[in-house]
């Protein structure tokens, strides 16, 4: 689990906006791309013309390392880039911010969320107990109770995990 975080993490880097330095330009254009490129590239052809040139340039960049990957390493690309593209503009601002907020936070707050949201997903898709019968008083019908501060990050609509708790200052 903790690859694919790390393999997200890196998808959203290579994708993730920089300051506008000019006007957006329109090249690459999808047919500039080689046709490899294409081959690669083609969860992203019809999303293609709204993506920035340095994003393109990214994408593009992905693609060409993307033959001298392994296997699970080029599927798991793929699953991202499909993911990434079904995403709103909206969901990928969210997802880029999300990015920079983990990005600022050291090492060891990165591994605890990680672990946290593993275990978490790990709780969710355990079965249940087959040695605990199922309660079917009301009270097991309530909601859970929200999770406590600093726990495990909960997922959004997209799949993807919700906002990181803000970096701890150092006073």
């Amino acid at each position: 689990m903790a690859a694919a975080l790390a393999s997200l993490a890196l998808l959203l880097c290579l994708v993730s906006p920089a300051p506008a330095l000019a006007a957006e330009a329109t090249r690459p254009a999808w047919s500039d791309l080689t046709a490899p490129q294409r081959k690669v590239l083609e969860p992203l052809q019809h999303k293609w013309s709204s993506i920035s040139a340095l994003q393109r340039k990214r994408w593009m960049a992905l693609a060409d390392r993307y033959p001298h990957m392994s296997s699970a390493e080029q599927k798991r690309i793929q699953e991202r880039m499909q993911d990434w593209a079904k995403l709103t503009p909206q969901q990928r601002d969210a997802a880029r911010k999300r990015y920079r907020a983990l990005s600022k936070l050291t090492p060891e707050q990165r591994r605890a969320i990680i672990q946290q949201w593993t275990e978490s997903q790990e709780a969710q898709q355990a079965p249940p107990s087959e040695t605990t019968p199922p309660d079917t008083t009301d009270t097991a019908k309530s909601a859970e109770p929200p999770p406590a501060e600093g726990s495990a990050l909960p997922e959004t609509a997209s799949g993807l995990v919700a906002d990181p708790p803000e970096p701890a200052t150092k006073p």
